[in-house]
Parts: structure tokens; sequence; C-alpha cells
């Protein structure tokens, strides 16, 4: 069967080619009486729009792209995934295009972000994931293309807002939890030393921990890349070389199992020798023998949040001064303290 075109609507219907386009692109300057009878036309013939045509001929599709950036897969992460479901919920409510790219440092220095922007034809950023002495950091403060980060503090950008969790006072409130339940020499199992969510979680463990009267021991503090076979490794090492360390507050959920795993292998109680605290509130860590205390954050509202806020950018209903906006936080006491 042949297929149907632009110009057989046209033909038709008895008007221009650019009459039906501009119909089909949803212009103002068209009658609601021609864009009824094209449309009728249309349905008649069984005319189905191009939506790449249109995507190209029209300024009124938008598109949100979520970029990942060093993404690397962990079966036990379901974070990036309830982002992921988040954006693009609310990217299909609000009729919105969706794209997906995995981004890396190493590319950052091969393109700038808005050509990375342009060359993709994107109307919004939702960006999760970056360093920050990452290339694009820098570019984020002046960039006009509307852009939301996840978990990171945001630029001097009108343009840029700032979706996440309070990660200080959840930190300080996850060490506080472990100090009242009468732990006294905490271990913190962090990630890395550029990401932005391991800098705050930190400085909320020394603030808790100064604010006790602890002194705060730079030995005590490990970085695990967010691994779990690292974070295994790091704590027997830690405990070795402190054996009276009797809690540890580690800066994921998945670090925290290979924490949990350190110490089984090394036969310590847990919580009555150790007690160990996660951060991420990841659906296993329910189901873990004994059940992960946690840090619970909401993943899917991050997208959601995100989406919704690009959405405000778009619009042009930037605020004088920067959006950082916090999803609220939960802390979840289970088996693995006392």
């Amino acid at each position: 069967m042949k297929k149907v075109t632009i110009k057989d609507v046209a033909r038709q219907a008895n008007v221009s080619i650019g009459t039906v386009s501009r119909v089909f692109n949803d212009y103002p300057d068209i009658s609601e009486a021609t864009r009824q009878h094209v449309f009728k036309i249309a349905s008649q013939i069984g005319y189905v729009p191009n939506i790449a045509a249109r995507m190209l001929s029209s300024k009124r599709l938008q598109t949100i792209a979520l970029v990942f950036n060093d993404l690397v897969y962990q079966p036990k992460n379901t974070f990036p995934m309830s982002i992921l479901n988040g954006v693009l919920d609310y990217a299909e409510e609000q009729n919105f295009e969706f794209a997906f790219y995995a981004m890396t440092t190493q590319k950052q220095r091969g393109k700038t972000y808005d050509q990375f922007c342009s060359e993709r034809d994107v109307t919004g950023v939702i960006m999760q994931g970056l360093h920050q002495n990452d290339p694009y950091v820098e570019q984020l403060k002046k960039t006009t293309v509307p852009t939301v980060l996840i978990d990171m503090a945001v630029p001097t950008n009108q343009w840029v807002g700032s979706i996440t969790t309070d990660n200080l006072t959840a930190a300080k409130d996850a060490v506080n939890s472990l100090i009242k339940s009468g732990y006294k020499n905490i271990d913190m199992m962090n990630g890395t030393y550029d990401a932005a969510v391991s800098i705050l979680r930190e400085r909320g463990y020394k603030k808790a921990l100064g604010d006790a009267g602890f002194k705060i021991n730079s030995s005590l503090i490990q970085y695990a890349n967010y691994d779990e076979q690292i974070a295994n490794l790091m704590a027997k090492q830690a405990l070795q070389q402190d054996p009276t360390i009797d809690a540890f507050f580690c800066a994921s959920d998945i670090m925290a199992l290979g924490v949990l795993q350190a110490l089984k292998d090394m036969g310590k109680s847990v919580p009555a020798d150790v007690g160990v605290i996660g951060f991420d509130g990841l659906d296993i860590g329910a189901y873990v023998s004994p059940a992960l205390s946690t840090v619970a954050q909401q993943p899917y509202e991050f997208g959601q949040e995100a989406a919704r806020l690009i959405q405000e950018l778009v619009d042009g209903r930037q605020p004088e001064t920067n959006i950082e906006r916090h999803v609220p936080y939960q802390l979840i006491r289970r088996q693995t303290t006392r």
C-alpha cells in the first residue's frame, strides 16, 4: 500500500502543503475551521504525521534529555533506574519527547556542553553523576540551556537548578543516631573524593562527631568508590588497624553491604559489636540479614521533581536566584543498629 503523504492531504483538502504543515505543527495563524478540515481529511485518507519531521520543523516540540555521567552498572543499585522512570513518566504526562544519553568525563573534554545540547536539539537537560572537577561544571555557569543537576550544587546561573537530598543534614542525622545508640568510635565508608554527595555527607559525619565532642580522625574515613567489594576490603583493613571501631556510617547502601559481609567474615556481631548504617534506601537493604538501617532517599521523586523544574525553566520561569530543591529523606532504623 502506498504511503499517504502530506502532499496527498493538501490535495484532498484543497490547501497548500505549507498550510497542512502549519496545522500539524500547531501554528496559531491557522483558523479553527481550516484546522478541523485538514484534520478530517487526514483522518479519512489515513495520514500519520512523521514525528522526526515535526522535530525538525517545529519549535514547539520539546525534548527532555536525561544524561547519566560515568554510569557504572551495579545489579543491586536501582537508584538510576528509579530516576529514569520518574523523568520518563513526567515527560509522557506533559507530552515532552524523552531522550537518554550516557556521558563520561572523557567525552566532556572533546565537546562543550552547549555543543552537546545543540547537536541533539534538546530543550532541557537533567544530568546526574557529575564530579566537582568535570569540564561541564565550569561551562554550566554560562549556559542558557535549561538544566537540572541531580545531587550536585548549583552553579551561579539562573538557567541551572538542582534536585537533591539535604545530604549534610541527612548524614548528620544518621551519625547522631549511632551516637545516641552508644557507639563511640564511628568509621565513615565514603564514596569518592570529588563527588558532591560524598563531600556533603562527609561534612555531615564530621559535624555530628564535632557537636558530640568526639575527636575527628581522618584515618577513620575511607573512600571505596561506591563499590561493594572495595568497601569490604577497606572495612577489614580499618578494623585490623583499629579494632575499637564499633560502627560504620556508609555513604551508600551498596558499600554498607560490603561492610556487612566484612564483619561477618571477621566474626563480628551486628549490631552488638559493630553497628552499620547505609545511605540510599535501596530495596535490597530490607531483605539482607540483618536488615540494613539506612537513610532512605526517593529517587523516583528526584526524577519527577527534576522534570517539573525543567519545565518551569523552559517556560521562562527563572528565579532571580538559583534553585536548589530538596526531596525529603527518611532515617530507617532496622537490625544493623542498636
